[in-house]
């Protein structure tokens, strides 16, 4: 019989052995091992290069357990149970406690988990969130290592000042390659600015230089007062329309070392240069406005009548190919022949014409020579008979300070020019010119003819023209003409042709030589001189027969 002290106590023995040995079961089964948090460590930075181990935390799942259900009778406090003798004992006599241990024994050993309603279920769960945990914050690490925090929460000391010196830094470059860029870029301006003045500069001033307009030859008369500079020369000429820019002008004669201009009126035009216009300002204008001129002339130094007709048909003065005059041929030739032009020139200039052949002295014309070799302008109002008398005016002045001299040699005018024309086509240069003139002087004061061939050519009206060195060389020395100087002596009838005033020095000045022959290459126009006949027959074989020949 078991009394109700008994009963109790086994009661609660009984609970607290279940109990006991549930929460062993469950602490056994609870022996799983966890990573320990060390293994988590973020890798020091010398073994950064290594990539990075991701850890995957270990699941360990839990098996609902069912607790045994065991069904006590409900205790009444307020009463008593009714004792049943021997009811639910083991008759073998085992001990009530040792029952109900196998019975739990055998009921935990059939079970794999742990139950739910351990006490040690608590600690496990709480081990299980501390995972979670750790995991959660190595997750947050990782993403911190690769992106920046967007954390609000103000950073530690250490950290602003870093951030603080980057900034820094940055703001430092930033400003270092902004004022880079600027100065760069007032470089390049300014190298833009220099480089383009300067081409300007040399564009402009290579612009000035050149005439206003090179195809206008129309000259006009310019005055230049008295006193004035070449800037205010300058200024006249560009408002004139003759320069482009007098700036130019006044820096451009500077430069050249022009200086000394005169005043007076001179006839400019667009299509001249500044160093033409310069050099006219410095020989001087004239006192009263002459016409502007429309052209010019050139008769070249040698040229008979017929050559200077041909000559005045033609505009030198322009740019234009074959640009013509006013003038013909025809009226020329008329004119230099016209008795009572003639009659009006001699009395116009009575030096120059003192010794004039008369026409029935056999010359071909009376003004052969007479009309001087050099440019001439031609105005609006010119006429064939105002050109012809400026040539003859020309001769004159070129004249003027040696008539004394030709008197003083027992000479005339006509003999001067007639000697002359002669050495102008032997002779290439100063020194044969002084050296042929000598020759023909001896050859006279010897009582010999001045035996030459240009004389004949003239006579057949081949001089001057085109002819062959056979032509040359072969002219007929029987000719019957007062101009054949092979059978007639002295100086000829008259000039053959218009002289330098070179060559007219010549003649008033020879050299002092024993020659009495000369001939010329037929090549080189060189003058080979001789002292006999036999000389002489050797130089013309030689530098006139053979290369004929060959």
């Amino acid at each position: 019989m078991v009394d109700k002290e008994t009963t109790e106590f086994s009661r609660g023995s009984f609970k607290e052995k279940i109990l006991r040995q549930l929460e062993e079961n469950a602490a056994k089964q609870a022996e799983t091992k966890f990573p320990d948090p060390e293994d988590f460590e973020r890798p020091s930075r010398s073994d950064s290069e290594e990539p990075e181990r991701k850890i995957e935390p270990r699941k360990v799942d839990f098996e609902p357990f069912k607790l045994p259900v065991f069904d006590f009778p409900a205790a009444d406090e307020n009463e008593e149970e009714p004792f049943v003798e021997n009811e639910n004992l083991p008759e073998e006599g085992d001990s009530l406690r040792q029952n109900l241990d196998g019975v739990v024994s055998e009921e935990i050993q059939s079970q794999d988990i742990p139950p739910q309603f351990s006490r040690s279920e608590p600690k496990v769960q709480d081990e299980k969130i501390e995972q979670e945990q750790f995991l959660e914050k190595k997750e947050s690490e990782k993403m911190v290592k690769h992106q920046p925090s967007r954390r609000t929460n103000s950073p530690s000391k250490k950290t602003s000042l870093s951030k603080k010196n980057k900034n820094k830094n940055k703001n430092k470059k930033k400003k270092k390659v902004t004022a880079g860029k600027i100065i760069a870029v007032i470089v390049v301006l300014l190298v833009l600015v220099v480089g383009g003045t300067g081409w300007y500069g040399y564009s402009f001033v290579k612009s000035g230089i050149q005439p206003l307009d090179s195809k206008n030859a129309t000259a006009k008369s310019i005055n230049i007062p008295a006193g004035s500079s070449s800037k205010q020369i300058g200024e006249i000429l560009q408002r004139q329309s003759i320069i482009k820019n007098g700036m130019v002008f006044q820096y451009y004669t500077k430069f050249k070392n022009y200086s000394e201009f005169k005043s007076g009126y001179y006839n400019l035009a667009p299509n001249m240069s500044l160093s033409t216009i310069a050099s006219k300002l410095e020989e001087g204008g004239t006192e009263k406005p002459v016409a502007p001129t429309l052209g010019k002339i050139l008769v070249p130094e040698g040229y008979t009548l017929t050559q200077i007709a041909k000559a005045v048909t033609v505009n030198s003065g322009s740019n234009e190919k074959n640009a013509k005059t006013p003038f013909s041929e025809a009226d020329f030739m008329k004119t230099v022949q016209d008795p009572t032009f003639i009659a009006k020139m001699v009395k116009a200039y009575p030096k120059l014409f003192a010794s004039l052949p008369t026409k029935d002295s056999g010359i071909k014309y009376q003004l052969e020579g007479y009309l001087f070799p050099a440019t001439y302008d031609y105005t609006k109002s010119s006429t064939v008979e105002s050109v012809i008398e400026n040539m003859i005016q020309a001769a004159n002045t070129q004249l003027t300070p040696y008539y004394d001299t030709i008197a003083q040699k027992n000479l005339t005018v006509n003999e001067v020019l007639s000697l002359a024309a002669l050495v102008e086509k032997e002779a290439n240069n100063d020194d044969d010119r002084r050296n042929v003139a000598g020759t023909f002087y001896n050859r006279m004061n010897a009582g010999m003819t001045l035996g030459s061939n240009l004389s004949i050519l003239y006579a057949e009206g081949k001089l001057g023209e085109k002819t062959s060195l056979s032509e040359d060389a072969n002219i007929d020395t029987n000719l019957d003409s007062p101009y054949n100087l092979y059978t007639n002596t002295g100086f000829g009838p008259g000039p053959v042709d218009s002289p330098s005033l070179s060559s007219i020095k010549a003649v008033l000045d020879p050299a002092q030589n024993d020659y009495f022959y000369f001939v010329a290459d037929v090549t080189t126009g060189k003058v080979y001189f001789a002292k006999t006949l036999a000389e002489q027959n050797a130089n013309v074989q030689k530098y006139v027969n053979d290369k004929i020949s060959s």
